[in-house]
């Protein structure tokens, strides 16, 4: 049983954690916009961190925003 709740206690602070580094590594969001259903979507890339920053990196991490700009009616 103890084994049981202290596997738990590490899975959480493993869960806690990653979210911590999953937010402080973004760079921005990429949106997308689904409000013409007849077109293909449109990608928005925006930035929360200076060009040089991103500039340097091989890999970067962003959010996936799915909100529309114009809503259906």
């Amino acid at each position: 049983m103890e084994l049981i709740i202290i596997f738990g206690i590490g899975v959480l602070i493993g869960c806690i954690l990653t979210m911590i580094i999953f937010q402080t590594r973004s760079v921005g969001s990429l949106r997308i916009d689904t409000s013409d259903p007849n077109d293909n979507p449109y990608l928005f890339l925006e930035l929360s961190k200076d060009i040089g920053e991103i500039y340097k990196k091989k890999y970067v991490m962003m959010k996936v925003n799915l909100k529309s700009f114009i809503p259906h009616e």
